[in-house]
């Protein structure tokens, strides 16, 4: 998790925030699984791993619905512009290339870093219905056999290596470039969407949930990103 977060200029390094407290989350219910390949009750378990995954699936939708999204979509009109642009218009976009300096070389590496999140996102989709089909029966302890628990172990630890890899991309490849394209009330209405659901009757699962996983100091950095979206 990068230090020095500064929520005040870059909104979207509440995402760090984030992060931390789902990895923290993951850990915990891949000890769940762990614990439980030799018998037990799989009912806590199965509770704490579909909060997990109603986390982590609002997550990744809301990301490409709201941060990579939008950034797609320009540069799939860039480009679109490009194959159709004229000698002069070619010229000219050069120049233009040229004014705006880093930020355009930023803009022309994305193709490849949003190809790269968008199979993250679809490969933490895959593990976590697969994790779900081992899980949709509600049978009792006695009718899982051990297989099957050790199978369950196996694709919870698929699923948050998963997780782990997805998140070291996005804070190395993905959020230098938002904070570098997108301005602070961009940023800050893109955290707006990542922190509160509006569509549901619980606006504040998510930033509720936040502030009871977060340690102090975090805890008031996330207060005093709330105060500014009010």
């Amino acid at each position: 998790m990068k230090n020095g977060i500064n929520l005040e200029s870059n909104p979207i390094d509440v995402q760090y925030l984030m992060h931390k407290a789902y990895a923290n989350v993951s850990l915990v219910v891949e000890n769940m699984a762990q614990e439980r390949q030799l018998g037990g009750d799989l009912d806590p378990f199965i509770q704490a791993f579909k909060l997990w995954g109603k986390h982590l699936y609002y997550h990744a939708t809301t990301e490409d619905l709201y941060m990579t999204g939008p950034i797609k979509d320009n540069q799939a009109a860039r480009d679109n512009e490009a194959e159709h642009a004229t000698l002069a218009g070619a010229a000219q976009d050069f120049s233009v290339f040229l004014q705006k300096g880093e930020k355009a070389a930023l803009e022309a590496s994305l193709g490849p870093i949003l190809k790269f999140e968008e199979e993250q996102h679809q490969e933490l989709e895959k593990q976590m219905l697969q994790l779900e089909e081992l899980l949709k029966a509600e049978v009792g302890e006695d009718a899982i056999s051990l297989l099957t628990r050790r199978h369950i172990y196996s694709r919870v630890v698929a699923l948050r290596v998963c997780e782990f890899d997805h998140f070291a991309n996005e804070e190395t490849f993905v959020f230098p470039v938002i904070r570098k394209l997108m301005d602070e009330q961009q940023q800050l209405a893109i955290a707006k969407k990542l922190l509160f659901d509006e569509d549901s009757d619980d606006r504040r699962w998510i930033i509720d949930w936040l502030y009871d996983a977060l340690e102090p100091a975090d805890k008031k950095l996330l207060e005093g990103l709330e105060k500014r979206m009010a």
